[in-house]
C-alpha cells in the first residue's frame, strides 16, 4: 500500500523519536541528504546511520514535537519543537534544552530523500558546571 509523503515524514519523526535506526534507514533513501541548522550536508545512509548515532549518544532522550504541517506533492514541512539532553563526560546532565523547530523533508518513493532542520543552534551549548 502506498503511503503518502506526509505518512512518510510522520514515520521518519516517530523512528527518530523512538531513535530507532534500523527503522530510520528503513525510510531513507541510499542517496539520502540531511542538511543541519547550520546548513552543513552530508550525504548517504550510512553516514547518517553514524552521524544519527552520534547524535542521540550526545543528546540522550532527543525528542521531535510537530505542531503543524503543510504537504505538497513530495514536500512536507513540518513546524514545532525538539529537546533533549546532553551527556557529557559520559554522564547525562540533569539539564533539558528545547528549541522551536522547523523541518522540511523530500520524500522520494515512498522514503525521505532529504531532511533539513531550521532552528536556533544555541541549545547545542551545555549549561556551565557552575549551572549544574
Amino acid at each position: 500500500m502506498a503511503h503518502s509523503s506526509l505518512e512518510i515524514a510522520q514515520a521518519f519523526v516517530k523512528a527518530v523519536n523512538a531513535a530507532d535506526l534500523p527503522a530510520m534507514r528503513a525510510l531513507m533513501t541510499e542517496d539520502h541528504t540531511f542538511t543541519d541548522a547550520l546548513g552543513r550536508s552530508t550525504s548517504g545512509v550510512a553516514k547518517m546511520i553514524v552521524g544519527w548515532r552520534y547524535f542521540f549518544e550526545a543528546f540522550p532522550e532527543y525528542w521531535i514535537r510537530v505542531d503543524k504541517v503543510i504537504a505538497d506533492g513530495s514536500l512536507v514541512a513540518l513546524f514545532g519543537e525538539a529537546g533533549g539532553k546532553w551527556r557529557i563526560d559520559g554522564q547525562v546532565l540533569p539539564h533539558s534544552w528545547s528549541v522551536r523547530a522547523a523541518w522540511l523533508g523530500e520524500i522520494e518513493a515512498g522514503k525521505v530523500k532529504t531532511w533539513s532542520v531550521c532552528c536556533d543552534t544555541g541549545w547545542a551549548k551545555p549549561p556551565a558546571k557552575e549551572e549544574i
